[in-house]
């Protein structure tokens, strides 16, 4: 009896482990994917001094969507760690639930690409920030489900998440996402912003 316990302890540990190990392995390949826009720019001619100065201006709204970007995964793999450190084991609904957000995840490269080619096209603002909106979701569901009662952490040792940083990802988006049909400034401002609030966060 005593052996099939210590086995169930040790398979839930190492099915845990995985879960992790696959997750930071999905973040770095997202956080290589970004960077990967960044072109160093091709000229030729005389005046390349001036014609580089050009460029790297033209290229000026893709080193802030990257940044931006980057910013977001390092907050999602930061509380995506600190989340799978209260975990005492996994289940089937857990690894769908990760694995939807891992997708989220890996489709932020596009939108990244997409707002810094293309930052005062409300469509390209708007793709952007539902991509944003749907992986914060996709988090939030998957955190809501570890801290329902689900058996998979120790509520001794756990802090419950605060509501405040649970909704306020999602609604800051959804706020964005009308915003750019009218300004797509001030939704890029919102999502500038959004990481700043996170960064702080202690929930």
């Amino acid at each position: 009896m005593r052996k099939n316990l210590q086995e169930l302890l040790d398979y839930n540990h190492t099915t845990t482990n995985r879960l992790d190990a696959f997750s930071d392995g999905v973040f770095a390949i997202v956080i290589t994917l970004l960077v990967l826009e960044l072109h160093v720019p091709e000229l030729t001619g005389g005046a390349v001094s001036e014609g580089l100065r050009q460029e790297l201006i033209h290229l000026f709204p893709k080193f802030i969507s990257f940044v931006v970007s980057f910013l977001y995964i390092s907050i999602y793999w930061i509380n995506h760690h600190q989340l799978f450190h209260y975990l005492k084991r996994s289940d089937r609904t857990l690894f769908w639930l990760n694995s939807f957000f891992l997708m989220c995840l890996t489709f932020i490269p596009f939108p990244t690409a997409l707002i810094g080619s293309y930052p005062q096209e409300p469509l390209a603002v708007i793709c952007y920030g539902v991509a944003m909106m749907v992986t914060a979701i996709s988090f939030v569901i998957m955190k809501a489900y570890i801290f329902s009662g689900s058996g998979l952490i120790d509520p001794t040792t756990s802090t419950p998440p605060v509501l405040f940083y649970i909704v306020a990802g999602p609604l800051l988006y959804l706020m964005a996402i009308f915003l750019a049909t009218t300004n797509t400034s001030a939704a890029i401002a919102i999502y500038i912003a959004t990481p700043i609030i996170y960064i702080f966060a202690r929930g």
